[in-house]
């Protein structure tokens, strides 16, 4: 059984973050809030998990490093982006150069992690960026800017995007159980068979 939280942020274009608890292990997805021991409380936080490397994602990334020893996750095709100001957009957007230069462990499709009691499953939806990815869990899928509720997803004019490959993730993502629930980047929580009604393809 795994804990879910959504985590604020006073920053007003930051990302969804999430906090997920199995056992004694937690993680977080997309740190754009900053790191909170009580969240926590006497769990270890093993991952960081990014779903890609736009900014937004990650603006709190350093205050969840140096507050534990998680490893950074993200897809292999998102990892220069990372450090690349123009790739992640915080130079189109702040117009100043901004990135994350740690250590991190890159991802695939079909990559597992291990999670408490949980399997964390990775899989690859590229179009929003060449690295997106959903970690899904049993039926909760953190999904990134892939899709959002009420039918919307992803840009795909921001670099790296490309629209046919956001076409075929979101045909990919509506293929999927739909009793899963959608954790977005951005709004609120949805499911596949919500999503479904909106988007049809």
């Amino acid at each position: 059984m795994i804990k879910i939280e959504k985590i604020p942020s006073d920053i007003g274009y930051a990302a969804n973050s999430y906090l997920i608890i199995s056992n004694d292990e937690a993680c977080v997805v997309d740190p754009s809030a900053p790191f909170n021991p009580e969240m926590i409380g006497d769990a270890k936080l093993k991952y960081i998990l990014l779903t890609h490397a736009h900014f937004d994602h990650f603006l709190e990334i350093e205050s969840w490093v140096k507050n534990s020893s998680a490893t950074v996750i993200v897809s292999e095709k998102d990892r220069e982006a990372l450090a690349d100001s123009h790739k992640n957009c915080y130079a189109l957007f702040m117009y100043k150069n901004y990135g994350y230069y740690g250590d991190v462990q890159t991802v695939k499709d079909g990559d597992t992690l291990a999670l408490g009691d949980e399997v964390i499953e990775i899989g690859e939806f590229p179009g929003h960026t060449p690295g997106s990815v959903i970690y899904v869990i049993n039926t909760d899928a953190f999904a990134g800017d892939l899709a959002f509720e009420g039918g919307g997803y992803g840009r795909f004019d921001l670099p790296g995007g490309d629209v046919k490959s956001l076409v075929n993730s979101l045909k990919k993502l509506l293929s999927m159980d739909k009793e899963i629930t959608i954790y977005p980047g951005h709004g609120n929580s949805t499911t596949i068979k919500e999503y479904s009604k909106y988007l049809q393809m």
